[in-house]
């Protein structure tokens, strides 16, 4: 079952996936000769519609089993024909209703293996995660699920989640904290529902522009927000909580550098056909005691340029134009006299548009 949403890379069918594709094309359960059956991959869209089969079990032309010298070829053409069906994919319905995709795609079918390509970010149905937020505990949401009688019938199933926190478009990109957030609802929702086994593929997606045109909405995210202005630019704001500065720093936390790579994927996508098109970045200070307008700049500049490191680092190509802009005029963390840190933090922050 497939996604596909403007907010996520294009489809694709990672090692993980086509494991699931050749073991079922390889297997001996339904081919031996004679039987008559062969292994398909039926292949949905979350948004509904009919399902595409792909038939995985190697056959001659005349449709007889192949069992010969050229049995691996005709399983890497079934494979590769699957993976094709997947990477086609898109989304025809604005919002993501996951768990309504997931249990089309296994009504009325045998159980077998179920590989969810999607990057979890539910915005519609009875998961929606800009309901349910990144603090809940997983098993009580999935509890309540399963009490409303609202989770998929997954008995017998083993389920393989790929692509989870993969980002594209206007979705802002996860932290890692978020991303672990993700696979746990993920995989206490699909305990809940009776699966044999739940397990998420950690490999990345790569960063591609989506095949979905239409637009759906898109999921807070801690210490990150993404806005697309009237001009079509996509403006993400990075926090302090996300970057992991300290009040006079600009290095970056681990945390932040992964979340900067998978930003840096959503930005070579969205410009991979205008070369051309700059990057901005734009660095933010605080204003503690004794700081001053020009040390401020000077750490503003830093921090941005540390962010703009980041990013060509990691694939960024385009022209960037990183620069401080000190401290944002009419705002202070001065508060009744005092430093007050949390709102130094919120100062903290530097702002990408691209």
């Amino acid at each position: 079952m497939v996604s596909g949403t403007a907010n996520e890379p294009k489809p694709f069918a990672t090692a993980a996936a086509l494991k699931v594709l050749r073991d079922a094309a390889d297997s001996t359960d339904v081919s031996a000769q004679g039987s008559g059956k062969s292994s398909v991959a039926l292949i949905s869209g979350a948004d509904g519609g009919d399902a595409q089969q792909v038939v995985l079990t190697p056959r001659r032309a005349d449709g007889a089993l192949e069992h010969g010298l050229n049995r691996p070829a005709l399983v890497d053409r079934n494979v590769q024909d699957a993976a094709d069906v997947i990477a086609a994919s898109a989304a025809r319905k604005t919002g993501l209703d996951l768990l309504g995709g997931i249990n089309d795609a296994v009504r009325g079918i045998s159980p077998g293996t179920l590989v969810v390509d999607s990057n979890g970010l539910a915005t519609a149905g009875a998961f929606d995660l800009r309901q349910v937020g990144w603090n809940a505990d997983a098993a009580t949401i999935a509890g309540r699920l399963k009490a409303a009688g609202q989770l998929p019938h997954l008995d017998g199933w083993h389920v393989l989640f790929t692509g989870l926190g993969a980002v594209s478009g206007a979705q802002p990109p996860l932290p890692e904290p978020a991303r672990d957030t993700l696979a746990r609802y993920w995989q206490a929702i699909c305990t809940a529902a009776n699966a044999l086994s739940c397990d998420v593929d950690q490999s990345r997606v790569p960063a591609r522009r989506p095949a979905a045109t239409v637009a759906t909405p898109v999921v807070p995210v801690p210490g990150v927000q993404s806005v697309v202005g009237p001009d079509g630019r996509i403006s993400t704001t990075v926090s302090d909580s996300a970057l992991g500065f300290s009040g006079d720093s600009a290095a970056l936390s681990p945390a932040a550098k992964d979340l900067l790579g998978s930003l840096a994927g959503s930005i070579s996508a969205r410009l991979a056909d205008r070369p051309d098109a700059p990057v901005t970045i734009r660095g933010y200070a605080a204003d503690p005691p004794g700081s001053t307008a020009t040390g401020r700049q000077e750490l503003a500049t830093l921090r941005a340029r540390t962010v703009a490191a980041a990013l060509t680092g990691a694939g960024v190509t385009s022209p960037v134009d990183a620069a401080g802009a000190g401290t944002q005029p009419g705002v202070t963390a001065i508060v009744g006299g005092r430093f007050d840190e949390p709102a130094a933090a919120r100062m903290r922050r530097v702002e990408i548009t691209y």
